[in-house]
């Protein structure tokens, strides 16, 4: 683990016993101005940017990579890792989602269906009134021509 986390630091020649304590300093020596070598130049920076988003990108590849790799093992769907236990309440809503979700697309047929039958009487509704009204003119006609 440790030897890990030194490649991803780029500190490979670590000594291994480094220790962790806190090293004491005398109090006039609190404050520090920093120094010009500590400061980094823009040319600095951006090189620094640009392996930290080297190595970002990297570790997201990996990621992905071990993502896809357990999905593969898994055989797709992570309900078949050895680690997971189903929820009852999750398998219980999949079921009610299932019921909803039938009922839906009866709904949605039933809707098609009802929309046609409506669009056939609006015809047909449309056909008598145009005959009732070329069955007035004809009368209207007909009653001026003095055959009424």
């Amino acid at each position: 683990m440790f030897a890990r986390l030194c490649r991803r630091f780029g500190r490979v020649d670590v000594d291994r016993e480094e220790s962790r304590v806190k090293q004491t300093k005398p109090k006039e020596a609190c404050r520090q101005t920093s120094s010009p070598e500590n400061v980094l130049n823009k040319v600095q920076a951006n090189e620094e940017e640009e392996r930290l988003n080297r190595e970002l990108e990297l570790t997201t590849k990996e990621r992905n990579e071990l993502t896809d790799r357990l999905l593969y093992v898994t055989g797709g769907s992570m309900n078949k890792s050895p680690y997971f236990r189903p929820n009852p309440f999750y398998e219980n809503l999949k079921i009610k989602e299932k019921e909803v979700m039938s009922l839906l697309h009866n709904l949605d047929t039933k809707n098609i269906e009802h929309r046609e039958i409506f669009q056939e009487l609006k015809k047909e509704i449309n056909f008598y009134r145009c005959l009732k009204s070329h069955q007035e003119i004809a009368c209207m006609e007909g009653c001026n021509m003095g055959v009424c």
